[in-house]
């Protein structure tokens, strides 16, 4: 299951794999904003503003529109959740609360944190 997901949610092809998910997907859900923010960082550094002639860049903006448009599609949709008050106690319990140092230590725990210095190239 987790190497499923870990495909799905791959930066690889411009996250393909998401993007054709999400287009075979009925809302409701909720996409990877990362995504989207990296067409929109994309599109902005790629792409000047103005073109040879001093005009402003419709194709430019037109890609913006189309990213936005692709993201409100997504907050069109209402949401159908059931409240179930036992799922909303546990998850407001401030005995579960984590100070800023046990999150950090957990997240260590999970993902150990790597030296740039000790990661070795492969020879390609």
């Amino acid at each position: 299951m987790i190497e499923k997901l870990q495909t799905l949610v791959s930066s690889e092809g411009r996250f393909k794999n998401m993007r054709d998910a999400l287009h075979r997907c009925d809302p409701p859900c909720i996409p990877y904003l990362g995504m989207y923010l990296t067409d929109l960082s994309f599109i902005e550094e790629g792409t000047p503003n103005f073109t040879d002639e001093g005009l402003v860049n419709f194709s430019k903006m037109r890609m913006i529109a189309h990213v936005i448009r692709e993201i409100r599609l997504f907050q069109q949709t209402s949401y159908r959740i059931e409240h179930h008050p036992r799922v909303t106690s546990y998850l407001l319990d401030p005995s579960r609360l984590l100070d800023e140092e046990q999150t950090y230590k957990h997240s260590l725990e999970i993902e150990p944190k790597q030296s740039r210095l000790s990661v070795v190239s492969a020879p390609s």
